[in-house]
């Protein structure tokens, strides 16, 4: 099996472990990336924060925006002329501590379990991947 081969073999791998545990949490994998990132961010979140981010469609991340309001997890406020701001409610902050810290504290036995330089490196190594692959998908999309 040749690199690209196993690099997306584990990479899909862990989408699924990641969906598995949004199921178990009773979230889509939408709501459960918007309640990540609400999470993990401290700055206001947009809409289009949130799509770049993630590579979600704006459909798909409109449909849990909806259900999180719906469930007054979150609300949306003015932030400018053209968009709002993603906010918890006092209800979604307890929530996402039920259901997103978990996660988190996951990410971070098994990032504790390694040496900092394995998590440098893999960071590292991750980064370069990313920031390579943006400029030939830039590339291609000029030749288009």
């Amino acid at each position: 099996m040749d690199i690209r081969h196993r690099l997306n073999k584990s990479y899909n791998e862990l989408n699924g472990l990641y969906h598995d545990i949004s199921m178990k949490l009773g979230l889509s994998d939408s709501e459960s990336m918007v309640m990540y990132m609400l999470y993990d961010t401290k700055e206001p979140l947009t809409q289009s924060d949130i799509v770049k981010a993630t590579g979600l469609s704006k459909q798909t991340l409109n449909s849990a925006i909806r259900k999180l309001e719906k469930g007054e997890i979150i609300l949306l406020e003015k932030l400018n002329e053209k968009s709002k701001k993603i906010v918890m409610t006092d209800k979604g902050r307890i929530i996402i501590a039920q259901k997103i810290k978990p996660l988190v504290d996951m990410e971070d036995r098994v990032l504790d379990s390694w040496t900092e330089e394995d998590r440098l490196k893999y960071l590292e190594l991750i980064e370069k991947f990313k920031e390579q692959f943006e400029k030939e998908v830039k590339a291609y999309d000029k030749g288009q």
